[in-house]
C-alpha cells in the first residue's frame, strides 16, 4: 500500500490519465484508507479544473515586428561598428582573462599588508620578551648599538631583581635597553656643559610601553634635558610592554633625572 507521500505525488499523473493499472490500483487502495489523502485530492481536483476554465493569454499583436525591428537594429549595429585590429582583440580577449587574477593578486597583497600590520604589535613584544629575558640572564641585549659600558646591562641577575623588589616596587615599568631613552644615558650632553644638572618630571606610560611627558615639576639649568628627554619618549616606547611587567595598562609616574659628568682618573 502506498504511504501518504507517496500518493501525494501520484495526484498529478492520475488526473492527467497518465499512471498506470497497478500505481492507480494502489492509489485507489490508499485513499479508501486515508481521509487526509481524499481531502488533498479534491483540492487538487479542484485546481486542475480552476486552470483548465482559464483563458489562455494571447500575445501582443506587435511582438513579432518588435523582434524583427530589434534583430535589425542589433544587425546594423555590428555592420557600422569599427572593425578591431588583432592588437585591440588581442588586448580584449586577455583583459577578460587577467582581469580576475589581477584583481586577486591586488586583494592577496592588501590581504598581506592588513595581516602583518595587525601582527607587528605582538611581534614587537616576542622582540621586547626577548630583550627583557637576556637583560634578566646577563646575556648582552641584541640590537644594542651602544658605545663604552652598557648601563643598562645588570652585573648580576639576582641583584637587579632584589633592587627591583626592593626598591621600586612591583608596579614599577621596566626600562626598555634598546629603546632611545635607554640609549640617552651614554650620550654626553650636547653643549658641553660639565655641571650636574637634575630635574623632575612627571610622565605617563601606556600599555605598549611608549611614554609622553605630563609636567615638568623641577626643571633643569640646562633645558635641552627636557628637549632630549622628549625626544627620546617619542622616538620609541621607553618601557617595556605592561604585559611583561604585569602593572596597570596606564599610569603615571615621576622620575628624577640626574646628568652629571663623571671624570675617568687613570692611576
Amino acid at each position: 500500500m502506498m504511504t501518504c507521500s507517496e500518493s501525494q505525488k501520484a495526484f498529478s499523473p492520475y488526473l492527467d490519465g497518465a499512471l498506470s493499472h497497478e500505481a492507480g490500483a494502489a492509489l485507489a487502495g490508499h485513499l479508501g484508507a486515508c481521509p487526509v489523502c481524499r481531502h488533498q485530492l479534491e483540492e487538487t481536483r479542484a485546481i486542475v479544473r480552476g486552470l483548465s476554465l482559464m483563458a489562455r493569454p494571447a500575445p501582443p499583436t506587435d511582438l513579432a515586428a518588435s523582434i524583427r525591428d530589434a534583430l535589425i537594429i542589433e544587425r546594423a549595429a555590428r555592420v557600422a561598428a569599427p572593425r578591431l585590429s588583432p592588437v585591440e582583440r588581442a588586448t580584449r580577449w586577455l583583459s577578460a582573462r587577467l582581469m580576475p587574477y589581477s584583481v586577486g593578486a591586488v586583494y592577496s597583497a592588501v590581504l598581506f599588508v592588513a595581516v602583518f600590520g595587525a601582527l607587528k604589535h605582538q611581534l614587537v613584544i616576542l622582540r621586547n620578551l626577548a630583550a627583557a629575558q637576556a637583560l634578566e640572564n646577563g646575556q648582552p641585549v641584541p640590537g644594542f648599538d651602544g658605545s663604552g659600558y652598557d648601563v643598562t646591562r645588570p652585573l648580576a641577575p639576582d641583584l637587579a631583581a632584589a633592587v627591583r623588589a626592593n626598591t621600586f616596587g612591583p608596579e614599577s615599568p621596566t626600562l626598555n635597553p634598546r629603546g632611545a631613552l635607554a640609549a640617552l644615558t651614554v650620550v654626553p650632553p650636547r653643549d658641553g656643559n660639565p655641571d650636574d644638572d637634575d630635574m623632575i618630571v612627571v610622565a605617563d606610560v601606556y600599555a605598549n610601553g611608549s611614554a609622553s611627558l605630563a609636567e615638568v615639576v623641577e626643571p633643569p639649568r640646562n633645558r635641552r634635558m627636557v628637549e632630549d628627554l622628549q625626544i627620546a619618549l617619542r622616538k620609541n616606547p621607553a618601557f617595556v610592554p605592561a604585559s611583561l611587567d604585569r602593572r596597570p595598562q596606564t599610569m603615571r609616574v615621576v622620575f628624577v633625572l640626574q646628568k652629571m659628568n663623571v671624570a675617568d682618573n687613570s692611576y
